[in-house]
């Protein structure tokens, strides 16, 4: 199962790069296609929309098709829309082929879990083995910006899309050589609820972004009432037939919601942060596109620490205790975030990122841990793309929340903006620590 774990990683480490690494690059791509700060966001939400959208339908797929099929499918259209970004001649192209990004990354991602989750029947060796997956994903996002910086430093921001090309070919090796076939689950599929799925999530992504940069009018209330009743459809939809593509069970189950919003705010927090601090480093403080990178080493260094330690310490507390103690290291560095000035020393803010970079690396795998163990193996590929989904839309909602409220061109309005933003991120993870203690004190008491 090494092959396979390994595989695994690749692809949640690539899909998570290339949800931060396009930060690093927005002001070069800007001054490429003379776009603003509003079209930039569509660069990283465009991905992160489709993402969010598709991931549903992966999870799905996975269960009735086969992980191995599904994650091998993801990965081939994943590394030739990566060609298409690093060719793009224009913002509507470079866009379009970032939109088939995220399809394939929504197809890669449940899968890779779901691998893991069918590999793994030994609770412990599971524990293990998702602790190594959670920080593959959160050295993937904490990596982006430094590897994003090198190479746009030194071959332009176009590479930082081709390089993914290599990394599919190798994973896509080590699973089909090594992978056993998973068979699916002959169940029936409505495509009334696929689509409304997928259409409300995605105009939900489009209405938040685009609020983030017009307010809400226009196009972005449009969105919003076109979500609405896309997820009305799918509810009446889901009530109605014999197999719903999200089976009522899972929501039922108390961890499994309490995970999906803790899963929300995690990504919420920590991509809208990379998002405010690349353009904090290159806008305010005026670091080259690889200073800015190198100032990202630290909070990446401590992600793949903090990750393997929570793993171990997972076998002596409680999933609810060490989620805790992440989302209360996280709250903490966010208020400190809050106070930074122009003046404020880089060591500084490095150790703040650190601690917020430790705090979310702690949490991530007991999050997942507690969500994929509570649900049953034939729920595997659905719990886990539900899971990814609720990941990608509080990733969608951080860049634009930070996004709005950052969009100012002097330093000190947008030291205002971040300092809010931060702010509020630190009450969510606060809200996400009461919330999981009111879980483990409804359940009963057992290591989880």
């Amino acid at each position: 199962m090494r092959a396979v774990l390994t595989a695994a990683c690749l692809g949640f480490g690539v899909v998570q790069v290339d949800v931060s690494v396009v930060n690093i690059g927005l002001p070069q791509i800007g001054r490429a296609f003379d776009a603003d700060l509003g079209d930039l966001q569509w660069v990283i939400n465009s991905y992160a929309l489709t993402f969010s959208a598709i991931l549903l339908l992966g999870g799905s797929w996975a269960d009735r098709y086969g992980a191995k099929a599904i994650f091998s499918a993801g990965f081939i259209l994943f590394s030739l829309s990566s060609i298409g970004c690093g060719i793009a001649h224009n913002l509507p192209m470079l866009i379009g082929m970032r939109i088939l990004q995220g399809v394939g990354a929504a197809l890669i991602l449940p899968c890779a879990l779901s691998l893991i989750r069918l590999g793994y029947d030994d609770l412990e060796a599971r524990r293990a083995a998702i602790a190594i997956f959670g920080a593959s994903g959160g050295i993937g996002m904490a990596a982006g910006p430094l590897v994003g910086g090198i190479m746009i430093e030194y071959w332009g921001w176009r590479s930082v899309f081709l390089i993914n090309v290599p990394i599919g070919v190798l994973a896509m090796a080590l699973i089909l050589k090594n992978a056993a076939s998973t068979p699916g689950l002959k169940k029936p599929m409505s495509s009334y609820s696929q689509i409304s799925i997928a259409l409300g999530v995605a105009t939900f992504c489009f209405a938040v972004t685009e609020a983030s940069t017009a307010g809400w009018r226009g196009d972005g209330v449009a969105a919003l009432f076109i979500a609405l009743g896309s997820a009305m459809l799918f509810c009446l939809v889901e009530r109605r037939i014999a197999h719903p593509m999200l089976p009522g069970r899972l929501f039922r189950n108390p961890i499994t919601l309490t995970m999906l919003l803790a899963g929300i705010a995690t990504n919420l927090t920590f991509f809208g942060t990379i998002f405010g601090m690349s353009l904090y480093f290159q806008n305010i403080l005026h670091f080259t596109v690889a200073q800015t990178g190198l100032s990202f080493v630290p909070m990446t260094a401590v992600l793949a620490a903090a990750s393997l330690v929570s793993a171990r310490i997972g076998k002596h507390i409680s999933g609810a205790w060490i989620l805790s103690i992440g989302f209360g290291m996280g709250a903490i560095g966010f208020v400190a975030l809050s106070q930074i000035l122009v003046s404020t020393p880089i060591l500084t803010i490095n150790l703040i990122l650190m601690l917020i970079g430790a705090g979310t690396a702690t949490a991530t795998p007991s999050m997942m841990n507690m969500m994929i163990s509570s649900v049953s193996h034939h729920d595997a590929g659905i719990a886990s793309g539900l899971m990814s989904s609720a990941r990608q839309l509080g990733g969608v909602i951080g860049v634009a929340m930070f996004g709005s409220l950052i969009d100012y061109p002097d330093a000190l309005s947008f030291l205002r903006g971040l300092s809010t933003a931060v702010l509020l991120s630190g009450a969510t993870l606060l809200l996400c620590i009461g919330l999981t203690a009111g879980v483990a004190y409804r359940t009963p008491s057992r290591r989880r």
